[in-house]
């Protein structure tokens, strides 16, 4: 056993391969042959011979894991970014669809204010402002709900420990907080363009 040194290896034990072999069961097979090089040329030398040696191998290099790696983690990127894009338009929708219901409920509620002398800009703003209220409510409980679960999730599923990031509890409500003044733009203009006449005559 080799001394602690704070890496990888040591979690690693060293023993002769016949021994392992002897202790496993497995016979005389092989997995992984890992081979550690001081300078390129060596490298190259042995990845050539190790070729003709051992044609029914495959035999990777630290630079082939290293682009490997670097491509799935771009992959994973642009996935989450799409993903992303996906559940704003939705969260989007979903908060236009409550709004231009909430228009239609009320619309006699919004002729009677409009009667009494409140203007297109004071519906308008009433209305953004409860979707601004909203948007702050569910960044805040979002972070919230979604930090607790990385939190009990993440030990449990993939053995990585989460830390909360407090810093993105503003980035969640801001973004929230856009998205649902963006979503309700239309159905305050429709509210703020109603009729009153119209809405009592119906």
């Amino acid at each position: 056993m080799l001394p602690s040194t704070g890496t990888i290896d040591d979690g690693r034990m060293f023993a002769h391969l016949h021994s392992v072999q002897d202790l496993s069961g497995a016979g005389p097979v092989v997995n992984v042959i890992e081979i550690m090089a001081c300078c390129e040329d060596a490298a190259g030398g042995l990845i050539t011979n190790l070729s003709a040696e051992l044609p029914e191998t495959r035999i990777v290099t630290i630079a082939q894991v290293v682009q490997t790696q670097i491509a799935v983690n771009g992959l994973m990127s642009r996935l989450s970014w799409v993903f992303l894009s996906i559940l704003l338009l939705v969260g989007g929708a979903s908060i236009a669809s409550v709004m231009y219901a909430n228009v239609t409920e009320r619309r006699k509620e919004i002729g009677t204010l409009m009667a009494i002398g409140a203007n297109r800009n004071f519906v308008t703003q009433m209305f953004l402002g409860k979707a601004a209220v909203l948007g702050l409510a569910g960044g805040a409980a979002g972070f919230v709900v979604g930090t607790i679960l990385a939190a009990v999730l993440g030990p449990q599923l993939l053995g990585i420990h989460v830390r909360p990031m407090p810093m993105l509890l503003g980035v969640g409500m801001g973004t929230a907080t856009i998205v649902a003044v963006a979503a309700s733009l239309l159905p305050a203009r429709r509210a703020a363009g109603l009729d009153p006449c119209l809405v009592f005559n119906d």
